[in-house]
C-alpha cells in the first residue's frame, strides 16, 4: 500500500477528494507568497532596532565590509556574539555587499527567506500527506501567525529563518528519500541539515522530527507495522543524530565562552523546571490568542506563581493523555504534540541562556507541529458532508485572515527601536531590560533627557542587574558627568566583572582623569577577558603613546588593525609613533597607505607634508601645497 493510499485508508474523507492539479498547487503557492508579502513587505522602510541589529550589521568590520575570503574565514573561526553561526554571518556579508548598511535591504532579505520557508512547508506536507489543501493551510498559518513576526521583522534573527530554510529542505529531501528509496536523497538531507546547524543550532532536534514523520504521515512505523522496523529506522538516522550531538557541544561551548549561560546560583534548577512547565502553556496561549506579544519577556525567577504552574501541569498532562489515547485513531495529534514539546526543549530554559523567560522566536519551528495537528484534527472531529464540514474552508480562511491582520499590526511595532520598546513596556511594564533598550533608542535619536530617565528607571527596577548600571553610566559619560559614570561602571563591575565593555569605559574615564595606572589596569583586564577586543587594544595604543612608549603603542595599533583594518586613525597613529621614533621613511610609507585608502584624509595629508618637510623634501612640500 502506498503512502497516499494509506492516507486515504486512514482518513476516508480524503478518498473522494479530486486530485489537485499542478496548476492548482502553483496557484496555492502563489497565494501563500502573496499573503506573506502582504504582511511583511512594510519592513522595507524600517530601521534597525537596538537589540543586536547594529552588532550584527554595522559594528563588526568583517560583516560590514561585505563578502570576502577573509570574512568567510572569520565566520568559521569566531564565536562572535556567543554563537557559532558561520552561514548566517556569510549571508549578512552578502547583504552588506548588496545593500551596505541600509536596513531596508537586510529586512527584505529576511522576508524573502521567510517566504521561501512558507513554500517549503507547503511542499513538505503536500508531498508527505498527499493533501495539498490542508498543507496550504498549515503553510498559511506559518506564514502569518503573529508569533513569527519576531523571527522575520528582526534583522538579527536572520539565523532563525536561514536555519529553518535548510532544515525544511532537509525534511523535504528525507520525504523524497522515503518515497523513492534513493540514498542520494538521504545524503542531500544530511547536507541540508549540516547547513541548518551551521546557520544556527536551533534544529538539533530535527532527527527526532524525522522519526515522528516515520510514524505520521509517512507511516513507515506504527501500531500496524512490525516492531522490528524501528531499529533500521533508528540506524538510518544515526548520521543525523551524530551531527546533532556535535553541534549541541559547539553551541554550549559558544554560550559558555560568551558568558551568556546563567549559573544554578542565579536561577536554580527547580525554578528552571517550573518555568519550563509554565512556558509550554504560555506558548500555547499565544498560539491561540496572539496578543500582548513582546520583544522581551523578563524571567520571573523565584517569583513564579505555584497556582499558575499547577494549572499548567494539569493542562499539559491532559493534552498528553489525549494524544496518547488517540495515537492509533489520530496519529497526527501525538506527532504534532511531540513535535511541539520536543523541539522546544533546547529553548525552554532548563539550560538558561540570557535572562528571558521565553521568546516568540523560539516558537518558529515548534509551532509547525501544532499547526499540522490542528489542521488534521478539526476535520476529523466533524462529519464529512455536513453543514459544519462544508463551512470549514470558510472558517479556515477567516482564521488565516484574522491572524494576518494581527501580524500586520505586530510587524508595525518593529518600525524602530523607540516604537518597539514602548510597545514591549506596554505589555510588560516592570521590564528593566526593555527600559534600558528604550533608553538606547532614545539616546540614538538624540533624546538625551528621556534616555537618562529610562536608564534611571531601569536601575530602580533592577538594582542587581549589571547591564542597567552600565547603561546609566554610559549616558552619564555622554553627558560628560564622569564621576557619576565611573560610579555606575564600578557598580556594574561589582555585580559582574567579566564584561569587557565596562572595563573599557571605566578605563577611558580614569585616563581622562589622569589616572593612567588605574586606566591601564582596566584595559588590561578587558584584554584578559578577550584578547581580540579592539577597543582595549586601541585604548592601550593611545595610552602607551601618551606615556611616551611609542613602540608599545605601535604594537597595540597593529593588533587593533588586525581585528579591524578599516581603523584609519590607528594607521595614522602608527605613523605618528614612527615619526617620533625618528623612522621618517616608514612613517611616510604608512601615511601614503592611509591616503591610498582615504584620499580626502586632510590630517594624513598634512602630516605627510610635515614629515617630508622634516626629511628635507621641500620641493615636494611646495608641490603639495599648490
Amino acid at each position: 500500500m502506498s503512502v497516499a493510499d494509506s492516507q486515504r485508508h486512514s482518513f476516508p474523507h480524503l478518498a473522494n477528494c479530486p486530485r489537485l492539479t499542478m496548476r492548482f498547487q502553483l496557484g496555492l503557492a502563489a497565494l501563500l507568497v502573496t499573503l506573506t508579502l502582504a504582511v511583511y513587505l512594510q519592513v522595507g522602510s524600517f530601521s534597525f532596532v537596538p537589540i543586536d541589529d547594529n552588532l550584527y550589521i554595522t559594528k563588526e568590520a568583517h560583516i560590514r565590509d561585505g563578502l570576502s575570503a577573509k570574512g568567510i574565514a572569520w565566520a568559521f573561526g569566531t564565536f562572535y556574539d556567543c554563537n557559532w553561526i558561520p552561514l548566517t554571518w556569510i549571508s549578512l556579508m552578502v547583504d552588506a555587499s548588496l545593500y551596505g548598511s541600509s536596513p531596508g535591504g537586510h529586512h527584505l532579505a529576511n522576508v524573502l527567506l521567510h517566504a521561501a520557508n512558507v513554500l517549503v512547508v507547503f511542499a513538505v506536507f503536500a508531498k508527505a500527506t498527499g493533501d495539498s489543501g490542508r498543507s496550504a493551510f498549515v503553510a498559511a498559518l506559518f506564514a502569518v501567525h503573529p508569533l513569527h513576526v519576531e523571527s522575520v521583522a528582526w534583522i538579527a534573527e536572520r539565523k532563525d529563518v536561514l536555519s529553518l530554510l535548510f532544515g525544511l529542505l532537509a525534511l523535504y529531501s528525507y520525504v523524497l528519500y522515503t518515497r523513492e528509496q534513493r540514498n542520494a536523497w538521504r545524503s542531500l538531507a544530511l547536507v541540508f541539515y549540516l547547513c541548518s546547524l551551521l546557520s544556527k543550532q536551533t534544529l538539533v532536534t530535527l532527527p527526532f522530527v524525522l522519526l515522528l514523520f516515520d510514524y505520521w504521515p509517512l507511516r513507515r512505523v506504527g501500531p500496524q507495522r512490525e516492531p522490528a522496523r524501528v531499529v533500521p529506522l533508528l540506524i538510518e538516522k544515526l548520521p543525523f543524530f551524530a551531527l546533532s550531538a556535535v553541534f549541541c557541544v559547539v553551541e554550549l561551548l559558544a554560550q559558555v565562552r560568551g558568558h551568556s549561560t546563567r549559573s544554578l546560583a542565579e536561577i536554580p534548577l527547580g525554578t528552571r523546571c517550573l518555568n519550563a512547565i509554565l512556558a509550554y502553556t504560555l506558548y500555547l496561549k499565544k498560539a491561540l490568542l496572539p496578543f500582548d506579544l513582546a520583544a522581551f519577556y523578563p524571567h520571573p525567577g523565584t517569583a513564579l506563581s505555584l497556582v499558575a504552574v499547577t494549572a499548567a501541569s494539569v493542562l499539559l498532562a491532559t493534552v498528553c493523555w489525549f494524544a496518547i489515547a488517540n495515537a492509533r485513531r489520530w496519529p497526527f495529534v501525538i506527532v504534532g504534540w511531540l513535535w511541539y514539546v520536543g523541539t522546544l526543549v533546547p529553548m525552554i530554559g532548563v539550560v538558561q541562556v540570557g535572562i528571558q523567560q521565553m521568546a516568540d522566536r523560539y516558537a518558529y519551528f515548534p509551532m509547525l507541529g501544532l499547526y499540522a495537528a490542528a489542521t488534521w484534527l478539526v476535520p476529523a472531529l466533524m462529519e464529512p458532508g455536513t453543514a459544519r464540514g462544508r463551512r470549514l474552508p470558510l472558517i479556515a480562511t477567516g482564521v488565516v485572515g484574522v491572524y494576518a491582520v494581527i501580524a500586520f499590526l505586530q510587524v508595525g511595532f518593529w518600525r524602530d527601536g523607540v516604537t518597539l520598546m514602548r510597545h514591549t513596556l506596554a505589555t510588560t511594564p516592570d521590564n528593566s531590560y526593555a527600559r534600558f533598550l528604550l533608553g538606547d533608542a532614545l539616546y540614538e535619536s538624540n533624546q538625551i533627557d528621556q534616555a537618562l530617565a529610562e536608564y534611571q528607571h531601569a536601575v530602580l527596577l533592577a538594582p542587581n542587574d549589571p547591564e542597567s548600571h552600565f547603561r546609566l553610566g554610559w549616558v552619564y559619560q555622554g553627558l560628560k558627568d564622569h564621576d557619576r559614570a565611573a560610579e555606575q561602571y564600578r557598580a556594574s563591575l561589582a555585580l559582574d566583572d567579566k564584561i569587557t565593555t565596562t572595563h573599557n569605559r571605566l578605563g577611558w574615564i580614569l585616563w581622562a582623569q589622569h589616572q593612567e595606572v588605574e586606566a591601564e589596569r582596566e584595559f588590561n583586564q578587558a584584554l584578559q577577558l578577550d584578547a581580540k577586543n579592539i577597543e582595549a587594544n586601541a585604548h592601550l595604543a593611545g595610552l602607551s603613546r601618551a606615556q611616551g612608549d611609542f613602540r608599545r603603542s605601535i604594537d597595540y595599533c597593529q593588533r587593533a588593525l588586525e581585528l579591524d583594518h578599516s581603523l584609519l586613525n590607528y594607521q595614522r597613529l602608527i605613523a605618528f609613533n614612527l615619526r617620533d621614533l625618528g623612522r621618517l621613511d616608514e612613517a611616510i610609507t604608512q601615511l601614503r597607505s592611509v591616503l591610498a585608502a582615504s584620499p580626502s584624509d586632510a590630517e594624513a595629508r598634512s602630516e605627510l607634508a610635515h614629515i617630508e618637510f622634516m626629511r628635507g623634501d621641500r620641493p615636494d612640500l611646495v608641490g603639495r601645497a599648490n
